[in-house]
């Protein structure tokens, strides 16, 4: 693993984590958009926002997170400003690639499936990695110019079928930065 790569790796992974351990699912998915954000999609309850800085090797990498919990699962969306000098000397597919390859370092566990998709023109890559811990984390990665959005389903196994509500839900709302 380079330096590189757990870098960005750490950064996207850095606050997925389910908020509690289980919530009775008493509310009904809700949207939710995110004018800073440039996103909207559906959440099982109000999101809860976490903002951080993380110093790395490429530079300060700005981290903003929206999580909900549901009743089986819980879900966020992160998005990552990268610094400009330090993702300019990769190719998408390649920083994808390197971002995928941190998150499975950070979960410690193993790429149970990974494949290239796009939302648009934008080109991303799904995933799925069962963690040290047990869980299920499916990931979707999309790569808007500087900005990695992650979208992150958390359970334990088996995969819920709101998750697809979930991710079928994400729409980019604005220009890319």
């Amino acid at each position: 693993m380079n330096v590189l790569a757990l870098a960005l790796g750490i950064a996207s992974l850095h606050f997925s984590c389910p908020l509690q351990a289980q919530v009775k699912d008493t509310a009904k998915w809700q949207a939710f958009e995110s004018a800073a954000g440039r996103y909207k999609v559906a959440f099982p309850a109000a999101p809860v926002m976490k903002q951080g800085k993380l110093r790395t090797d490429i530079g300060v990498v700005v981290s903003t997170r929206y999580t909900a919990d549901g009743a089986d699962a819980t879900y966020d969306v992160t998005y990552n400003d990268y610094p400009k000098d330090g993702v300019a000397r990769l190719s998408a597919a390649t920083l994808l690639e390197t971002v995928r390859d941190g998150l499975v370092f950070q979960a410690k566990g193993h790429l149970a499936s990974d494949r290239p998709i796009t939302l648009g023109k934008v080109p991303g890559r799904e995933l799925e990695i069962m963690g040290e811990d047990g869980m299920l984390y499916r990931i979707r990665l999309l790569l808007a110019g500087i900005r990695l959005y992650q979208l992150t389903a958390m359970a334990r196994p088996p995969a819920r079928p709101a998750e697809k509500k979930f991710f079928d839900s994400f729409q980019l709302t604005g220009e890319t930065p």
